[in-house]
C-alpha cells in the first residue's frame, strides 16, 4: 500500500458474482491477485478543519477487499496512492501534478471540496476522475468522459433535501452548513431557489469547520419554531452535537442528519425519528435491503473489521469502498485486464443498467441529470431512524425518482 504524501490506501474491486462480496475466500477463482498491482490515485479529505478520515478507512478497506478477498482487477492487485487534502486549492493542484506524473489511469474523487482545482490538470492528461459522488461544483461540471459518479450531482443533494422536505408535508427548515465559500454557492444557487419553488421557508447557519458553538447554532434553529431543524452538511462529530443540543433546548420537531449516521451508536434511541439521506443503502437499514445488497454491506462491514475500523463505519467509508467496487465490477465485468486512463474512460462510457454496489442502477452514458454529463443516476433513498436504532426506507421502495424540473434554470 503506497503512501502519497500523508495517509496511505488502495482502491478498487474486482466484481464477479453477488456471493464473492460475502465470502472469505480469496478471490473467486480461489486465488489471490498476483503480478504487478495497478496503481491507483485517489484525493481523500484527511487533512485540515473538514477533514473526513473516515474516507481513507473506506479506501483501505476497500484494498483489503480487492486484493484479498476478490482477487484484484483481473487478477492483478491494486495498489492506491491516496493524496491527503486539506481543503486548500494549492493542495489539490500538487495532487493533481503527482498523478499525472505517475500515469494513473484513474483517480478516485473520494468526496474532497477541494478537488476542482485539480481536474483542469487531470483532464489535460485525459484522466478520468471517478466516484459515488463528486466533492465540488468543478468535478461535477467537467465534460463528458472526464469524470463519472455513481450517483447525483452537488444539486442533486440540494433537491433531494428539499424534495424529501416535501414529500413530508414540511414547510419551514433551518439547517447549517460549515462555512466556507462552496457552502455559500450550494446555498444561494440550489437550496434557496429550489425551496422558493416549493414553497418552503429555509433559513441557513454556516458554523465555522473548527470551534462552532453548537448551543448557539441549535438556539438560532430553533428561534422561529420551524418544522425541520438539522444538517445540510458537517462533520459527524459536529451532527452529533447539534442533534444533542437542539433536543437539549427542547425541540421535539424532525431532525434532518444528512448523511451523518455516527449520531445513531451515541445517542441510542433518542436518535430516533431523525431522517438521513445517505447517497446509498447503509449498513442500519441492510434488513429491509434487497438481498443482493445486504450482501454487499455485509462485505463492506466484514472488510472494515478485518483492517481494524469496524467501529469507523459511517455514509462516507462506505462510499469510498462502494466507489471501488464499482470500479472493479465493471472493469471485470469488461473483461479490461489492460488498465490504462484511455481504457477505463471508454469502458466507463459503454456502462449501463449496471447495479452499483449498495447503490441504484447506473448508466454513465451523460444523460443522466440535465446538463451535467458526469452523472450516472439521479435518484434518491431516505432513512427515518427507528427506536431500535436501525434505519427504514421513508419510502418502500427504497430509490425515488426525483423532478429536476424544479431546479433552478442556471
Amino acid at each position: 500500500m503506497n503512501k502519497f504524501f500523508s495517509t496511505g490506501v488502495l482502491v478498487a474491486v474486482a466484481a464477479l458474482a453477488v456471493s464473492a462480496c460475502s465470502s472469505s475466500e480469496p478471490g473467486p477463482d480461489g486465488t489471490s491477485a498476483s503480478g504487478d498491482p495497478i496503481v491507483i490515485g485517489a484525493q481523500a479529505p484527511l487533512l485540515g478543519a473538514t477533514a473526513y478520515p473516515q474516507s481513507g478507512y473506506g479506501l483501505e478497506a476497500a484494498e483489503y477487499y480487492v486484493n484479498e478477498v476478490l482477487g484484484g482487477i483481473g487478477g492483478r492487485p491494486i495498489d492506491i496512492d491516496v493524496c491527503s487534502g486539506d481543503g486548500s486549492p494549492e493542495t489539490s493542484i500538487t495532487c493533481a501534478n503527482g498523478f499525472v506524473s505517475k500515469q494513473v489511469p484513474l483517480v478516485i474523487d473520494a468526496i474532497d471540496q477541494s478537488m476542482g482545482a485539480g481536474v483542469p490538470i487531470l483532464a489535460a492528461a485525459q484522466i478520468p476522475i471517478i466516484g459515488t459522488l463528486a466533492g465540488s461544483f468543478v468535478a461535477d461540471q467537467a465534460e463528458y468522459g472526464q469524470a463519472f459518479f455513481f450517483t447525483g450531482p452537488v444539486a442533486f443533494g440540494s433537491l433531494s433535501t428539499l424534495s424529501l422536505l416535501n414529500m413530508m408535508g414540511k414547510k419551514s427548515a433551518s439547517l447549517a452548513v460549515n462555512e466556507s465559500p462552496t457552502s455559500h454557492a450550494y446555498v444561494d444557487d440550489l437550496i434557496l431557489p429550489i425551496a422558493e419553488n416549493l414553497d418552503i421557508d429555509v433559513k441557513v447557519q454556516y458554523p465555522p469547520a473548527a470551534g462552532a458553538n453548537l448551543n448557539v447554532v441549535a438556539a438560532t434553529q430553533i428561534a422561529d419554531n420551524p418544522d425541520v431543524a438539522g444538517v445540510i452538511s458537517l462533520p459527524e462529530d459536529a451532527c452529533t452535537g447539534l442533534f444533542q443540543a437542539l433536543r437539549r433546548q427542547g425541540f421535539d420537531g424532525t431532525i434532518l442528519t444528512a448523511s451523518c449516521a455516527e449520531f445513531i451508536d451515541q445517542l441510542g434511541s433518542d436518535s430516533a425519528g431523525a431522517i438521513m439521506q445517505p447517497r446509498l443503502w447503509v449498513p442500519r437499514a441492510s434488513e429491509l435491503a434487497p438481498e443482493s445488497v445486504q450482501e454487499e454491506l455485509s462485505a463492506f462491514e466484514e472488510s472494515m473489521n478485518a483492517v481494524g475500523y469496524g467501529a469507523e463505519i459511517s455514509s462516507r467509508s462506505l462510499y469510498a469502498f462502494a466507489s471501488v467496487a464499482n470500479i472493479a465490477n465493471i472493469l471485470n465485468a469488461a473483461e479490461n485486464s489492460n488498465v490504462t486512463a484511455e481504457s477505463v474512460t471508454e469502458t466507463f462510457k459503454k456502462v449501463a443498467n449496471f447495479e452499483s454496489f449498495a447503490g441504484p442502477s447506473v448508466t454513465c452514458d451523460g444523460n443522466q441529470w440535465p446538463e451535467i454529463a458526469t452523472a450516472c443516476n439521479g435518484q434518491a433513498i431516505f432513512f427515518e431512524v427507528q427506536e431500535s436504532g436501525d434505519l427504514a426506507p421513508v419510502n418502500e421502495e427504497g430509490y425515488i425518482d426525483l423532478d429536476v424540473s424544479l431546479l433552478p434554470s442556471s
